[in-house]
């Protein structure tokens, strides 16, 4: 017999925000990353993609990578007293699933609350079976929706669905990518008490040369399913396909940072004009709107921008490609 589950939906992921947040989106013709991932159909694409390409769904030695860190922020949180596990960005949830059952494995009698936190209820939901399957009790799951990229302030955000503040383990994995350099670190850091640890992730540069390195992953987004993906936004909203043309490019970083980012980009080849909510948007040939942007970092990176922000890392793991890595840190 199938039973309800209660999802915690934020104001940022209400209705009227959420339609604003689209309308901003059309009108700066920069897709904002949310949106790739809202509806059931844009799910399962992007599960697709996923599955296809993430090094950590199909290289063992990335897996191991994630398996190393998990086994340390373990080690890091012993002490048998209750964790809060807040799983920022969660996606399909399996990265986190595997740090719920080390956790649950080195201490079978840990009290263990999860958070699987994103901007779509879908994924929240798969995010959420994969705890369970991993040994967290459903009452102890509290799904929460929100955008990262709007809410102010992710603290009062995972308060509200989890009362009376344990120490916690929070992980922020893939997300880095998408945002501009130092975006949101201070809103991370704001999450983290003395005691508490974070594991985040990041895209990286692999080989020696940094700028060479980012053009060799350029395949894992120009390919068929990552176009689907990210065009299928567009297609929802009545673009046709020979409207234009998808362009997926390296570009350096607007905020001058020194990082490069991989970026899709949809050149119109011809005027179009469309009516999204009420209101008259036109697209004129020749115009572009940014689809989707992903940085790509090296350790050494990752370390410095973490503690501009006051945050310090104590481990990095690296998967045998060099193309992800995986951070320990905590609060300065």
């Amino acid at each position: 017999m199938s039973t309800s589950v209660a999802v915690h939906i934020h104001p940022s992921q209400f209705p009227h925000a959420v339609a604003e947040s689209f309308a901003r989106s059309l009108r700066a013709r920069q897709m904002h990353h949310a949106f790739h991932y809202g509806t059931p159909k844009q799910t399962l694409r992007w599960l697709r993609v996923h599955e296809a390409f993430s090094p950590a769904r199909r290289d063992p030695g990335c897996q191991a990578a994630y398996s190393s860190a998990a086994d340390a922020a373990v080690a890091a949180m012993a002490g048998g007293e209750a964790v809060d596990v807040i799983g920022l960005g969660c996606g399909g949830g399996q990265k986190e699933a595997g740090l719920l059952r080390a956790l649950l494995t080195a201490d079978p009698r840990l009290p263990v609350r999860y958070v699987p936190a994103d901007t779509g209820v879908g994924l929240a939901l798969v995010s959420r079976d994969a705890a369970l399957a991993a040994g967290v009790a459903s009452e102890a799951c509290a799904p929460l929706v929100l955008d990262l990229a709007t809410a102010e302030d992710w603290d009062a955000a995972v308060a509200a669905v989890l009362p009376g503040r344990r120490r916690r383990l929070v992980t922020f994995f893939g997300m880095l990518p998408n945002f501009l350099p130092g975006e949101v670190l201070s809103r991370l850091r704001g999450l983290l008490a003395p005691g508490d640890r974070l594991l985040v992730s990041a895209n990286l540069a692999p080989g020696e040369v940094y700028e060479a390195g980012v053009e060799r992953i350029l395949p894992l987004y120009d390919n068929e399913p990552t176009r689907e993906w990210l065009l299928g936004v567009l297609l929802d909203i009545g673009i046709e396909r020979d409207d234009g043309v998808m362009e997926v490019r390296v570009a350096s970083c607007p905020e001058g940072s020194g990082l490069l980012r991989v970026e899709a980009m949809f050149r119109f080849a011809r005027e179009r004009q469309l009516t999204v909510e009420g209101e008259p948007i036109r697209f004129d040939a020749g115009e572009c709107f940014r689809l989707f942007y992903s940085y790509r970092h090296t350790v050494d990176r990752v370390v410095a921008q973490l503690a501009s922000h006051g945050i310090a890392v104590d481990g990095s793991w690296t998967d045998p490609a060099g193309d992800e890595g995986v951070f320990l840190a905590r609060r300065m």
